[in-house]
């Protein structure tokens, strides 16, 4: 009874924190144990520890991370070697022509099952036919689930919706079945296999989901959070079921059955909320349970098949103990990375290599971090998108990014020689040595405005 009831106060805490977040952890809880681990199987052995059965939280978010990332890449390595080892399995191969990356990645990718953990090679096909050049190590995929992303998370494509305000934070679109017919499960079954091979390969995803659909992928969604969560989907649903919550008149005067209207992009239906809901009449004695049926219509059952084929393909790659670390919030940034868009530059410079003749010290590596950190956030993303595919750090920080960021010396002799190009297999900038530190800011921007991809690094 007592863990249940400190495990509903951290969850209330992580919607709306109570409290300063160290005020819940032990410091040097699990530090001993983690740092004494090595394989594979003692890492999964921590997880049957009693204080991360019942009250993960204790222990500091990071040490939490890093036993998922441990845990992780023991497995990733027991599967497909290692460069380092000379055992680098050859993996599956697929070919994913540009512009198609959906179509493509469904047919090739969406039968492997837990064979998603084996290594993928994307060979990438551009609009003329002709395969790109590069050898795939990891940087490929991640380009293909950038490019797969801006697809099928875009709330346009109507797989998913976006809750109000500033956080645009994802959920599955309730009315994905009227735009896509039957496949809507189909395509909610990929993406969630997706998101597991990112999660698996250590890959940060530009998407940020919201604090219910973060739940369900946990697999232990708190119903008691609905009408909170409701406020999130549609602001004026939830005021006008606040309205009537504090009603002091007669609830039969406002004329309400137990009944609600599907509106799916024109095409209305009613829907009953219990069997023979549209003949019930919503009264003072009643209202209460009006108001969770409600809540319980549009932020449950609505997106229930789409969350559980989510959560299915989900699973199939990422063991769901695994993910019984986090809270929400804290699996936000294990998906989603540790900031918003916000790049730490001086956490980015302190573990950066430099290869092709640069050290720390060269004129053009300075006018690089001076340039990176006079930047806007949205261009530092881009620069980050354009070296790694990715727009986000990882959850660690850049220590834990693998290959680490490097940048990569090109000699020329005029400044309109050569721009900026990068190897997003290996995390590689490589970059000329400008003149002066605005023609590096230029042509930098230049460089990751203009779409340039990896074939041309």
């Amino acid at each position: 009874v007592v863990a249940k009831g400190m495990k509903d106060l951290y969850d209330r805490s992580s919607r709306r924190p109570l409290c300063l977040p160290k005020l819940w952890m032990v410091e040097d809880l699990l530090e001993r144990e983690l740092n004494s681990s090595k394989t594979h199987a003692q890492f999964i052995a921590l997880l049957s520890t009693p204080i991360l059965n019942v009250m993960p939280a204790l222990v500091p978010f990071k040490r939490r991370l890093k036993l998922f990332e441990k845990i992780v890449s023991t497995n990733r390595l027991s599967i497909q070697g290692s460069h380092a080892t000379n055992d680098l399995n050859p993996g599956i191969g697929v070919k994913i022509m540009r512009g198609r990356v959906l179509e493509d990645g469904i047919r090739q990718l969406n039968n492997l099952g837990t064979r998603m953990r084996e290594r993928i090679r994307v060979i990438y096909v551009n609009e003329a036919g002709v395969v790109e050049g590069g050898i795939d190590v990891g940087g490929l995929f991640k380009e293909f689930w950038t490019d797969l992303s801006n697809l099928a998370f875009q709330p346009g494509y109507a797989l998913f919706c976006a809750t109000e305000g500033s956080a645009n934070c994802l959920y599955p679109n309730p009315s994905s079945r009227a735009a896509h017919g039957s496949d809507d499960i189909l395509l909610f079954e990929f993406l969630g296999r997706i998101l597991g091979k990112a999660l698996y390969e250590g890959i940060t995803i530009q998407p940020l989901f919201a604090h219910f659909f973060l739940s369900f992928l946990k697999g232990d969604y708190n119903y008691l959070h609905m009408l909170s969560d409701l406020s999130t989907i549609d602001p004026q649903l939830y005021n006008n079921l606040m309205f009537l919550k504090t009603y002091e008149g007669d609830a039969a005067d406002l004329c309400l059955t137990f009944t609600v209207a599907n509106n799916d992009f024109g095409n209305t239906v009613e829907i009953p909320l219990i069997p023979g809901g549209e003949d019930i009449e919503v009264t003072n004695y009643n209202k209460h349970r009006y108001i969770g049926r409600v809540a319980k219509h549009h932020v449950c059952d609505r997106v229930k098949e789409q969350s559980e084929a989510f959560t299915r393909g989900l699973w199939e790659v990422i063991d769901k103990t695994w993910l019984k670390l986090f809270n929400e919030p804290e699996l936000r940034v294990l998906i989603s990375g540790a900031t918003e868009g916000k790049i730490d530059v001086d956490d980015l410079q302190a573990h950066t290599k430099y290869a092709g003749g640069f050290t720390g010290f060269d004129r053009t590596v300075t006018r690089f971090w001076n340039v990176m950190r006079g930047m806007k956030s949205e261009h530092q993303a881009g620069v980050l998108r354009f070296v790694t595919s990715c727009e986000r750090p990882p959850p660690l920080g850049f220590s834990s990014m693998n290959p680490p960021f490097t940048i990569q010396r090109v000699g020329i002799l005029r400044d309109g020689d050569k721009l900026p190009t990068s190897s997003t297999c290996f995390n590689v900038l490589k970059l000329p040595t400008y003149s002066s530190e605005k023609v590096l800011r230029e042509r930098l921007i230049y460089a990751i405005e203009s779409g340039t991809g990896f074939e041309l690094s």
